[in-house]
C-alpha cells in the first residue's frame, strides 16, 4: 500500500491530497478510483490527529488533487519524549541526507542545523532535506514530520530553543571532569526526571570549539556533558546512536 501526506476536509470529512503528493499518486504511481491508500496528516505533530494513520479509498484521482474516503483509522503511539537534534552538518552530502532519513525513521521532532565555528560545509539545501524527510516518513509510516531549520549562529538558535522547558545533552571530545557516560545509569536518571523535551547537540568534524561548549554550558540549564563510549563517532553516527537510545525509553 502506498502512503501520502494530506489533510482532512472539514466539510466533507474526506481526505485531500494535493500538489506534489497528488502528482505522485496520479501520474507516477497511476493509482485510480477505488484503490486503497494510506494517508498521514501533514504537519501531524501540530494537530490532534498526530496519532492516527488513515486507510482510505480513492474517490477521485487528478494530478493536482486527489480525494479519498476514510475506511479505517489506525492509531499511532506517540513517543513520550520529544527529541530535537541540533547538528552542525557534515561536509559529505550522502552522510547528511542519511542522517536526516534515519532521524525521521526514529521520530525526531526537529532537526536544527547550526553553522558552527569548525563547520566545513558552506550551504545546506533545506528543501531537498525536507523532501528526503517526507519520503522517509511515508516509507516508515511515521506521521511525525520533523521541523527542519537552519540557524546562522548560536544566539539565534538559543533564542529559538529556549521557549519551553527542556533537558540538554552535549556530547563532545574535550576533556572534562563533569562528563557523564551515556549508559544505563544515565538513562535511568533521565527517566526519573520525567523529562518530556530533550535537545541533543551534535558537533561537526573537528567537534565543538571551546567557546561554543562554554556558551552552551552557561546559557542552557539543565545541560549534561556526555561521553559516548570509548571511540570517537562521526557526526551522523553520534546523532543516530543517541536518538536510538532515547527512543528505546519513550
Amino acid at each position: 500500500m502506498h502512503y501520502f501526506f494530506g489533510y482532512i476536509d472539514q466539510d466533507t470529512n474526506h481526505l485531500i491530497i494535493e500538489n506534489d503528493e497528488a502528482h505522485h499518486c496520479a501520474i507516477v504511481l497511476r493509482l485510480k478510483k477505488g484503490d486503497i491508500i494510506g494517508v498521514l496528516i501533514a504537519n501531524a505533530h501540530h494537530t490532534q490527529d498526530n496519532h492516527i494513520v488513515f486507510i482510505a479509498e480513492l474517490l477521485d484521482v487528478h494530478k493536482k488533487r486527489c480525494i479519498a474516503i476514510i475506511k479505517e483509522k489506525r492509531f499511532f503511539q506517540k513517543p513520550s519524549i520529544t527529541v530535537h537534534l541540533v547538528v552542525s552538518p557534515p561536509k559529505n552530502n550522502e552522510r547528511l541526507e542519511w542522517l536526516v532519513e534515519k532521524s525521521v525513521e526514529l521520530q525526531a521532532t526537529s532537526i536544527l542545523f547550526i553553522k558552527s565555528e569548525r563547520c566545513i560545509r558552506k550551504n545546506i539545501n533545506i528543501d531537498r532535506l525536507k523532501n528526503i524527510a517526507l519520503a522517509a516518513a511515508k516509507q516508515s509510516i511515521n506521521p511525525i514530520l520533523p521541523e527542519i531549520m537552519e540557524f546562522p549562529n548560536f544566539q539565534t538558535l538559543l533564542l529559538h530553543i529556549s521557549i519551553s522547558p527542556a533537558l540538554y545533552l552535549l556530547p563532545h571530545c574535550d576533556i572534562s571532569d563533569k562528563k557523564l557516560n551515556f549508559d544505563i545509569e544515565f538513562i535511568q536518571q533521565i527517566q526519573q526526571k520525567n523529562c518530556k523535551n530533550i535537545y541533543v547537540f551534535i558537533g561537526p568534524e573537528g567537534d565543538w570549539s571551546k567557546n561554543e561548549i562554554d556558551t552552551m554550558l552557561s546559557q542552557l540549564n539543565p545541560i549534561f556533558e556526555i561521553q559516548l563510549g570509548g571511540t570517537r563517532l562521526r557526526t551522523e553516527t553520534a546523532a543516530i546512536y543517541i536518538l536510538s537510545v532515547l527512543r528505546g525509553i519513550s
